[in-house]
Parts: C-alpha cells; sequence; structure tokens
C-alpha cells in the first residue's frame, strides 16, 4: 500500500474527522460527498460516491478514512468502495490510551481521550467517540458505533451495525446483538437481542408501533 506521505481521502465532509486528520498531520487530498460542491473548508470536493470508478482511476492509489458517524451508512459506503478496489486506514488520536494486545480492524476511527484496555478486539470500521472507555476482553464487531463518554465493561460483546449512545454503560458480562441501538445514558444490565432499540436505567426495549 502506498502511503504517499500520509495523503487520504475523506469519504464524507464530516468536520470532527477533518479536524482530527489534521491534528494527527494526515494530508487530506480531498473529499468525497453526496451533498457538498467545490470546496468544504479549504479542501476540495473531489465528486460523489456515483463516480466513484471514475475517481478510482486518479485517486485509487490513495487511502480513504469513511467519516459518517451512522453504521448502516458506514457500511453502505465501504461496500462501494471496497468493491471498486479502494482501501482505507485508521484513524486513531494520540491523545487516547490504546493497550498494545488489543486489535484494532481496518478503517476504525478513535476520537480523542478514549481508553481501550486489555485484549479489546475492534471490527473493521468500528468508530469509538471522544472519552468512550472500553474494558478488558470486550469485542466490538464492524461498523458499530460508540458514542462519547460511553463505558463498556469487560467481557462484553457487541455485534455489529450496532450504535451505543453517549454516557450509557454496560455492564461486565453482557452481550448485544446486531443492530441494536442504546439510548444515551441508558445502563444495561441484561443481554440484549437483534435489531432491538433500548433506553433507561435499567435499559428496558422500548415499544413501537
Amino acid at each position: 500500500m502506498e502511503s504517499k506521505s500520509n495523503k487520504v481521502i475523506l469519504i464524507g465532509a464530516f468536520h470532527e474527522v477533518i479536524e482530527l486528520c489534521e491534528k494527527q498531520s494526515f494530508n487530506i487530498i480531498g473529499i468525497i460527498d453526496n451533498v457538498k460542491t467545490k470546496s468544504y473548508r479549504e479542501y476540495k470536493i473531489l465528486g460523489t460516491d456515483s463516480i466513484a470508478l471514475d475517481l478510482f482511476r486518479t485517486y485509487g492509489n490513495f487511502p480513504l478514512i469513511i467519516t459518517p458517524d451512522q453504521p448502516l451508512k458506514r457500511h453502505d459506503i465501504a461496500e462501494i468502495y471496497r468493491n471498486v478496489g479502494y482501501h482505507f486506514i485508521n484513524l486513531v488520536s494520540s491523545d487516547s490510551l490504546i493497550s498494545k494486545s488489543s486489535n484494532l480492524g481496518n478503517g476504525v476511527i478513535v476520537h480523542s481521550k478514549v481508553n481501550i484496555s486489555a485484549n479489546v478486539i475492534l471490527g473493521d470500521f468500528v468508530r469509538v467517540n471522544t472519552m468512550a472507555n472500553i474494558m478488558h476482553d470486550t469485542i466490538i464487531h464492524p461498523y458499530t458505533t460508540i458514542a462519547p463518554n460511553a463505558v463498556i465493561l469487560g467481557n462484553v460483546k457487541i455485534g455489529s451495525l450496532s450504535y451505543i449512545g453517549a454516557n450509557a454503560t454496560i455492564l461486565p458480562g453482557i452481550t448485544i446483538g446486531t443492530n441494536v441501538v442504546i439510548g444515551a445514558g441508558s445502563v444495561v444490565t441484561k443481554d440484549v437481542g437483534d435489531g432491538l432499540i433500548l433506553a433507561g436505567n435499567p435499559a428496558r426495549e422500548l415499544q413501537t408501533k
């Protein structure tokens, strides 16, 4: 993989990721975005997802960083660009604490002041937001988002495409399924099945119409 002096392309004009790239001395050569045109924060808009193949002919040697916070959107974007032939890199804040025994997948974003403890596994395209705390032997499957200040205690397993809300706490040994949403400030005390939305302390399944 050719690094080209730390040059990257962002998928999505997301200002927090732009600032993290700048902080980590990445050189953003452009942004692919479906809404913005011309430029954003002085960075050139290269085009939209619809011309991913055309863009690959010019920019295919540069790694991508996928910026959206929503798990399913990250999944869909990754599928588009992986199938075209692009590759992805991790973006990890230098002021986060990450155990040497942890294992990060591909396309992971870790924001500032995150703590990732021993033997943690983060799957591809997981995003961990500011000041989240992920304790030992936890496994977080691909595309899941951990929001700011969430606390994931030891031996937790979280399925893919899930969203753990800000200030939520997941107690030790809990298993959370695929495509789950845990509301902000919730405390999860029991295992959670696939596709559920929970909120509260203790977290309970929300009634949906």
